[in-house]
């Protein structure tokens, strides 16, 4: 389920100019779209403290059951010239899943989970983009390949570009932020534990912050 998310034409709606914040109204106007964008070029890398991948599935027709992966992780290779061509990849480790309860008997029921995503033999749970189209001025839909299970399967994000900004307190690096949501039906990757008592389709969202490195520059 995963990710990370993703995210790579959003950049084009940003406007550094040398300034430490890029803000909305800096961002271009939607109907022209402009390709190129003025933010540094190579790797950008998940910061883990600063983003979150959970996803909820209906349990029995009533409420939403809530989960989410603790070991994640993104890259992000960016070129300014022409975002679409730019490169993600991003995964989760599928036995972190975490329901959030508390107790032996809890963690027995994230490891059953695990089990039914297929982490025996397919321990990570990854995101690879293929395509971007920019939706508005600040969103994109994403593109891309989802593994899981064992299996491979096409997955789109709807993806929001929540900002960017130089931050000291990360080495005064270039830092972007975002969300995005998909809704995946699990049975496409095999994935069919529990459907007498739960739905097939999921919904994952994301809020990723994703840091400069240096050794691109």
């Amino acid at each position: 389920m995963l990710v990370l998310p993703l995210l790579l034409a959003l950049l084009s709606c940003a406007s550094v100019e040398g300034a430490p914040a890029v803000s909305r109204e800096a961002a271009v106007e939607a109907a022209d779209y402009p390709v190129g964008v003025d933010l540094p070029a190579g790797l950008y890398r998940l910061d883990p403290r600063h983003a979150s991948v959970t996803f909820r599935i209906r349990h029995m027709d009533l409420s939403w059951f809530v989960g989410r992966f603790n070991v994640k992780n993104a890259e992000l290779t960016l070129d300014p010239a022409d975002p679409s061509r730019s490169r993600l990849s991003a995964s989760v480790a599928t036995d972190s899943v975490d329901t959030g309860l508390a107790g032996d008997e809890a963690r027995a029921f994230d490891r059953q989970i695990a089990r039914a995503l297929g982490a025996a033999d397919a321990p990570v749970i990854a995101f690879t983009s293929t395509s971007i189209e920019r939706t508005g001025r600040f969103t994109a839909r994403i593109s891309g390949d989802l593994a899981m299970n064992g299996e491979t399967h096409p997955a789109v994000f709807e993806a929001t570009f929540n900002g960017g900004r130089v931050d000291p307190l990360r080495g005064g690096a270039m830092v972007v932020a975002f969300s995005a949501r998909a809704v995946v039906d699990r049975t496409h990757w095999s994935v069919s534990d529990w459907r007498a008592f739960t739905g097939d389709e999921v919904e994952i969202l994301i809020e990723a912050e994703l840091v400069k490195s240096r050794q691109s520059d």
